[in-house]
């Protein structure tokens, strides 16, 4: 009977042993990779891997930015806190104490908490005291910093309740899954619990990681900050990376600026609720920099890297790292050598401040831009004076509140002016091309603008009868017309007003604004940085006389229209592939990208045959010819085509500002503008130098001076254009600028050399 009983109980034993012991094999053998992962799950962590932007080349592959090692100053996220973290003070608190009193452990603990607290409050004051030091050494406010701290604080919290929500989501759809098999979950462990929301609480790497607060520190600052880092709490110093331009300020318009990322360009916890791992780590963080003007800003989502990760279990072992994905390199059209060489050329600019004065080198602002007439690339958009980008920081109130030079102002692209007789060949090929006038027909120039037979002695006459009081039967003296009857070839050559007012009052301003429009003026190129428009004769209602004046007008580029130098050089460039327009390009690798621009990037304009062969004749007369007003231009190795543009500017004035900075306004709310007093060649201005009257008393407003050109001239490689506002006649200012960046062009390789 015991021996019955016995066997029983030794059978149940069994079983028993025999279902936990099955229980624990599926646990740890079946299921063995479930809760592995599970736990992994839980209790993972994430440190990100920091990338590095791409590099911006050269059209010869030269650098032009390019991250380079630096030291950071970085904060502990528990001091980056607007309230520190309590815990983590007195921890800091006490090592202080363990480190200043080795027996400091074996004290009363009355004693000690006395202590620690004291501690804790030294430690929360010194943590303000290096807020505001650090503040002071970067030049920034104290509110400025306080907001990145936010910034900082609000990416930490979002990234928490992501990994909150990610990991309890897992949990109930694990959960849903396991539902009706309450045999099988609970042989395999996993018994359908209600889920306990406390259990799924997380600190993630950001809590305990450093923040970048200052980046790339001067020398001089880390060392002071090292002699003193012991009354910084949280505070270390960190290697980084910094942008750096090998050039210093050559192109610096072109190559553009990084700057702090704004708070509306964080992403928020909707952002990034359906985003991949990867997606999120390039997502921006509050002390990114990004791209803001030039190449950075063109190409940012290129240049921009990826951030790698490190995910930890529970333990602290990596159980998942993505490697961080550096930047591309971008290459640009630009070539920097003669970028640079252009910019020297403003620093020496020749202007004659009245007749018979002797020529003098000013250093003067302007702009010049050289485009491949093949491609439509852009080599050299130079706009000056220019500023050191590796200074930007460091000089940015100064710059900015130079309001004279405006190094900011990228003159190339933004800064649109009358652009004179420049527009001139592109008049006669509208009027030739819609059959207004033909190719070798005249108009008969004696100063005035004469219409059925009325003459207009006041403002539409042409410049030789404002400065010689005679027409071009005569004008130029040592090359004057036979007869006064000017082909198109004939007008472009001597710059006759009459004869393209004459084609501008046929055109009308409608006919005017169509084809400006059609060469790509009154629009932005698509060029990909910021631009100026311009402006067009408005086709608004308006008496029709002061209309019709408006057509003259235009035709000689003066009045209702302004250009900016990249429009202009795409009109030389348009001239010089007979009649086809491309959009300018600053990457060569196909790379396109300009939100304000959404037209085809090449388009034939289907201008007459004949249009075409007078305007380049007309235009190699400018640099060439006996009565040209470009021969400052005239090359020796190869046949140049150009032409000048002089356009009379309102005198030069400029915005008042009031202590504070903020620009002053009249009752009715328009700005309100002093003008500059014009300098003489004896007493010049000492704000503008090159600012300069004109006349034999010196009291006129000098004109602006513009010259496009092409070359050579039978088979165009590149197209340029020179802008220099107050710079005098386009024919010696803009003209010896023009030739300079000929040669440079010659020299580095862009046009022949014999």
């Amino acid at each position: 009977m015991f021996e019955r009983r016995l066997k029983i109980l030794l059978i149940l034993l069994t079983l028993v042993c025999a279902v936990l012991v099955a229980r624990a094999f599926a646990v740890q053998v079946v299921s063995r990779a479930y809760w592995e992962d599970e736990a992994n799950r839980v209790m993972e962590d994430q440190t990100t891997i920091p990338t590095t932007r791409g590099r911006l080349l050269d059209f010869k592959g030269r650098e032009l930015a390019v991250d380079l090692p630096c030291i950071d100053v970085t904060v502990d996220y528990r001091a980056v806190q607007l309230e520190p973290d309590a815990r983590w003070m007195r921890r800091l608190a006490i090592e202080r104490l363990k480190h200043a009193d080795p027996t400091f452990l074996q004290k009363p603990r009355a004693k000690r908490t006395e202590a620690i607290d004291a501690e804790v409050v030294v430690v929360r004051s010194q943590i303000e005291a290096m807020w505001h030091e650090l503040a002071r050494l970067s030049g920034k406010p104290i509110d400025e910093i306080d907001e990145q701290r936010r910034q900082i604080v609000r990416l930490v919290e979002m990234r928490k309740r992501l990994v909150w929500y990610s990991k309890y989501e897992r949990a109930v759809k694990n959960q849903e899954s396991r539902a009706g098999d309450s045999w099988a979950s609970w042989l395999l462990g996993q018994n359908n619990q209600e889920l306990d929301l406390d259990k799924f609480a997380v600190t993630v790497a950001e809590e305990l990681q450093q923040h970048v607060i200052i980046p790339n520190v001067s020398y001089a600052i880390r060392t002071q900050l090292m002699r003193e880092i012991d009354k910084y709490p949280g505070l270390q110093l960190r290697s980084g990376v910094v942008r750096t331009y090998p050039y210093n300020d050559v192109a610096c318009h072109v190559i553009g600026t990084l700057r702090a990322v704004d708070a509306s360009e964080l992403p928020d916890r909707s952002a990034t609720a359906n985003q991949t791992l990867t997606e999120r780590l390039r997502n921006y963080r509050p002390t990114d920099r990004v791209g803001r003007e030039g190449l950075e800003m063109l190409a940012e989502d290129r240049l921009a890297g990826t951030r790698g990760v490190e995910i930890r279990d529970g333990v602290g072992e990596v159980v998942r790292k993505i490697a961080p994905v550096p930047g591309q390199d971008v290459r640009t059209s630009i070539d920097v050598v003669l970028q640079a060489s252009i910019e020297q050329t403003f620093k020496k600019v020749p202007m004659i401040p009245y007749k018979n004065a002797p020529v003098q080198m000013l250093d003067i602002p302007g702009a010049a831009v050289v485009i491949d007439i093949k491609t439509g690339q852009v080599r050299a958009l130079v706009s000056y004076p220019t500023y050191d980008l590796n200074k930007y920081d460091e000089l940015y109130t100064e710059l900015a509140n130079d309001r004279i030079s405006n190094p900011f102002l990228n003159r190339a692209t933004r800064y649109a002016i009358e652009p004179g007789s420049t527009v001139k060949p592109l008049v006669g090929l509208a009027a030739i091309s819609q059959g207004i006038i033909g190719a070798r027909d005249t108009i008969e120039c004696t100063g005035f603008l004469i219409l059925n037979g009325h003459r207009y002695t006041q403002f539409a006459r042409c410049w030789t009868m404002s400065q010689f009081n005679l027409g071009h039967h005569t004008v130029p003296s040592d090359a004057p017309h036979p007869n006064g009857f000017l082909t198109y070839a004939d007008a472009l050559e001597r710059s006759c007003n009459v004869y393209f007012e004459t084609l501008g009052d046929k055109l009308g301003t409608g006919g005017l604004r169509q084809w400006f429009l059609r060469f790509g003026l009154g629009r932005e190129t698509g060029i990909g940085l910021r631009e100026s428009r311009g402006l067009l004769p408005a086709e608004e209602d308006m008496p029709a006389s002061r209309q019709r004046a408006s057509a003259w007008f235009a035709a000689i580029g003066q009045g209702q229209i302004s250009a900016t130098p990249i429009q202009m050089a795409n009109v030389a460039a348009t001239i010089a592939r007979s009649g086809i327009w491309k959009r300018p390009t600053l990457l060569v690798d196909g790379y396109r990208k300009s939100p304000a621009f959404d037209g085809p990037d090449t388009v034939d304009l289907h201008l007459n045959r004949e249009a075409l062969i007078e305007v380049k004749r007309g235009m190699i007369n400018v640099v060439n010819g006996d009565a040209g007003t470009g021969t400052a231009a005239h090359m020796s190795l190869f046949t140049v085509a150009g032409k000048t543009g002089s356009a009379q500017p309102p005198p030069l004035s400029l915005p008042r500002f009031s202590n504070s900075g903020e620009l002053m306004r009249d009752d009715r709310g328009r700005a309100v503008f002093d003008r500059v007093a014009l300098g003489t060649i004896n007493t010049p201005n000492p704000l503008v130098p090159w600012y300069r009257g004109i006349g034999t008393a010196e009291d006129k407003v000098n004109s602006h001076a513009w010259m496009l050109t092409f070359a050579p001239a039978n088979d165009p490689k590149i197209a340029v254009c020179v802008m220099i506002p107050y710079g005098g006649g386009g024919g010696l200012a803009a003209g010896s600028v023009s030739k300079r960046i000929l040669e440079a062009a010659v020299e580095q390789g862009y046009l022949p050399a014999q």
